[in-house]
């Protein structure tokens, strides 16, 4: 084995030992969270830190009474030594978490990247969920314990991004754990009514990212599972609202098919990217075929707004 590979095993085996010791006979961690199985905890994945991409695995949780699986990616030079931001996030209706791992490329943040596979290809509180929401928020907050005690996750920068019903979802996080996240990300989101219901007035960093193309949820909102939607724009003034900031948004045209919008004098900052002529996609993603936009460009603007690096 060359000696880099070694150098780069033995790192690895060092920042696990704290976890393997908090575990107990059972194979529980101390908080009792299950211990995750993995599929990629061989040579293959040290090398791939060494190569300086990052490790792909697949875990398994049980939380709120279900099994639940997700897939984390770890960035190249991962250890104990440092603490990284955590990113959640979740897929569309009948999506996966590898649908959105391949397209949405978060894994070249400089982070741990987590894509939660919702139950059934769905997120609460969307009409089609097969969860409740008390189940989904259970899942997303073993997940996060059970990657704090084992990484030591930068808990000031911690997040949520998805698409469609994800990104709803990931607003409904937002809105139930305002105190245990930085900011979200919604793209091509869908607003149904109860997502902002009982929702933190804590102020929340929100950047969100929509097409004025959208078949599935439109621009304008709209009727959608028999349930209503609502617009991007009544989003936005409840975010504003929530963010304290001052009403009128400032406008600008960074390309020929963008208009950014972004609020001044909040207390936690909110930006939207209005896509013209974008559809149901993840802007500049890999199932973006419109060419709107650059290559990656809401992965990009995401990681900025985040403060998270981009390898």
């Amino acid at each position: 084995m060359p000696h880099t590979v070694r150098v780069a095993a033995a790192a690895v085996a060092f920042a696990v030992l704290p976890f393997i010791a908090s575990c107990d006979a059972q194979g529980h961690t101390q908080a009792g969270l299950p211990t995750p199985v993995r599929t990629v905890q061989d040579a293959s994945a040290v090398q791939a830190r060494v190569e300086g991409t990052p490790a792909t695995q697949r875990r398994t949780i049980t939380a709120g009474g279900l099994q639940r699986s997700y897939l984390l990616t770890i960035p190249p030079g991962a250890s104990g030594a440092r603490r990284l931001p955590l990113i959640f996030v979740f897929h569309g209706y009948n999506e996966d978490a590898e649908s959105i791992h391949r397209y949405s490329h978060l894994d070249r943040a400089d982070a741990l990247v987590v894509y939660m596979d919702g139950r059934d290809k769905a997120w609460a509180p969307a009409p089609y969920a097969t969860t409740t929401g008390e189940q989904d928020l259970a899942f997303v907050d073993a997940v996060r314990a059970q990657l704090d005690g084992e990484f030591g996750v930068d808990r000031a920068r911690v997040f949520a991004a998805g698409l469609s019903n994800g990104g709803g979802f990931a607003a409904y996080v937002g809105c139930q754990r305002a105190q245990d996240f930085t900011a979200i990300a919604t793209v091509s989101a869908a607003f149904y009514e109860r997502v902002s219901e009982g929702c933190s007035q804590i102020p929340l960093k929100h950047i969100d990212f929509h097409g004025t193309n959208d078949t599935v949820i439109g621009y304008n909102g709209g009727t959608r599972h028999q349930t209503v939607y609502d617009s991007v724009d009544t989003m936005l003034d409840e975010a504003a609202e929530r963010n304290h900031c001052f009403p009128a948004a400032v406008t600008s045209n960074p390309s020929a098919n963008l208009t950014e919008r972004r609020w001044q004098q909040c207390d936690a900052a909110l930006v939207h990217y209005r896509v013209s002529g974008g559809q149901h996609v993840w802007p500049g993603g890999g199932n973006d075929p419109t060419r709107t936009v650059t290559e990656d460009f809401a992965t990009r603007r995401i990681l900025e707004f985040f403060g998270v690096s981009y390898r």
